[in-house]
């Protein structure tokens, strides 16, 4: 079986989960994918694609332990009409729990017949330059093992007749999945006198989070604390607050420092 059709199927607000996809695209000897890019709300709101007889890379970050709810919501309405997924978590370094469990279900609920997952590491939401949470990865050992990841699945694909001759690949997770991110607002962003309102934060939010008309702060209840207007602000304008989250990203720092490996799972063909 051929992957002439691949598509990528991600949602990324800090860039993390599609370069993964993407090198593992490359590895799967395509340069070219079709990219659906869910991070924006105005794609999110669109019919979602549906798939025929196709591999489809399929890809979120995790967010305490489970995938993240915007992307997991979308996932849902994915029709995958028989066609193959290989599913993939980002997380910080700390733990992916059930999240990649909870993404391959959603693919089968979803129609598809789910070939492989992977579980890749990317710097955390919350690091920055004081404090380091898995800083500039997925960095270059990371992307090769995504390459491999790919030419593996495509040796499997090779042995393929029909995307029926998987018969699933089995991930950790466990299921009841552990509770998530609660909903509520919380403010935890703070907006400098350095913002020289360029706007840039109200492109990287994926929840049309930033009030331009108030000096863009954040909308909190709409917030996901993905930190992408942080990474993304060209002034550093946009810094944590001192309180409850600035401790858990001190936490993480310390405690989850130690470098963690992606995890690569491949399912069986019948014979």
């Amino acid at each position: 079986m051929k992957t002439q059709n691949l598509s990528l199927v991600y949602f990324s607000p800090t860039s993390t989960t599609g370069i993964v996809l993407e090198e593992i695209a490359r590895g799967l000897g395509q340069e070219s994918p079709k990219i659906f890019d869910i991070t924006r709300p105005d794609i999110r709101n669109q019919v979602a694609p549906v798939f025929n007889n196709e591999v489809v890379l399929i890809g979120a970050p995790v967010y305490s332990g489970r995938v993240a709810k915007d992307a997991a919501a979308y996932f849902k309405t994915l029709k995958g009409s028989g066609s193959l997924a290989i599913v993939v978590v980002v997380y910080g370094n700390r733990e992916f729990d059930d999240a990649l469990l909870e993404l391959k279900n959603i693919a089968v609920d979803s129609g598809f017949g789910v070939l492989a997952g992977g579980a890749f590491i990317g710097e955390h939401s919350f690091s920055d330059t004081e404090i380091l949470i898995a800083p500039n990865r997925p960095d270059e050992a990371d992307l090769e093992k995504a390459f491999l990841f790919g030419q593996q699945i495509a040796g499997v694909l090779e042995g393929l007749e029909t995307p029926a001759d998987v018969s699933g690949v089995e991930v950790p997770g466990n299921f009841p999945y552990k509770e998530g991110m609660g909903d509520g607002a919380f403010a935890f962003i703070d907006v400098t006198e350095d913002c020289d309102d360029c706007g840039i934060c109200v492109a990287a939010c994926p929840k049309e989070a930033i009030d331009e008309a108030d000096h863009y702060s954040t909308i909190d209840e709409r917030c996901i604390f993905c930190c992408a207007c942080i990474k993304a602000c060209p002034q550093q304008a946009r810094i944590m607050k001192e309180g409850p989250m600035k401790d858990k990203a001190k936490w993480l720092s310390e405690n989850c420092a130690q470098r963690k490996e992606p995890q690569t799972y491949l399912g069986l063909v019948n014979t």
